[in-house]
């Protein structure tokens, strides 16, 4: 959920006390979290959250701009009368509360969009290739929709990927999603607190 920062220490005995459990499943847990690149463990600090290096962040831009573009596409292509009324109404509600919503909020509502275009083009990359990724490693409190003079650009955004998608355009559809990314990739690298 993004509610424990990067580089916090994570206190085993305060995290069983907590739960109500011993140290042992704690102790467990984090080290399935450390296997999951979530967690690792430093000198004179123990277990603690993993930051994500800028260099990971551009890659994950760059990964998240070729696999978007792909299935928006494919979206163009494949999407039923169905996919593009719940794409457009994610989009709607997120556009409703574009000026008053809080950036957790928007973020939530701009991973369920994205992830309905790419469910339009390919349900299973949606699922078991995005929907991860979106959740393990981007949390929503490390939001773009902070900025609210950058929202109704995301917004606008939107809308013209919608509208490629629905008017077939598949060349057009992936080029909107390419760059709309690629945009958002630059925000976040330009951000100086991007390292936490």
């Amino acid at each position: 959920s993004g509610r424990v920062s990067p580089g916090d220490a994570l206190n085993q005995g305060e995290i069983a006390s907590r739960y109500g459990v011993s140290a042992t499943p704690v102790r467990e847990a984090l080290r399935i979290l450390e296997a999951d690149g979530l967690v690792v463990y430093l000198p004179h600090k123990g277990a603690t959250v993993a930051d994500l290096p800028r260099a990971d962040v551009k890659d994950l831009y760059l990964f998240r701009s070729n696999i978007e573009g792909l299935t928006a596409r494919l979206a163009a292509e494949r999407a039923t009368s169905e996919q593009l009324a719940a794409l457009r109404a994610t989009h709607e509600a997120l556009k409703a509360i574009a000026a008053t919503g809080s950036p957790e909020e928007l973020s939530r509502l701009n991973r369920e969009f994205h992830l309905s275009v790419m469910a339009a083009g390919s349900p299973f990359i949606a699922t078991h290739v995005m929907r991860p990724v979106w959740e393990r490693v981007i949390p929503p409190r490390e939001s773009l929709w902070r900025d609210q003079a950058k929202v109704q650009a995301f917004v606008n955004a939107h809308e013209k990927i919608i509208d490629a998608v629905a008017s077939r355009d598949a060349n057009l559809a992936e080029q909107r999603v390419r760059q709309h990314i690629s945009e958002a990739g630059s925000l976040r690298d330009a951000r100086p607190e991007v390292e936490q």
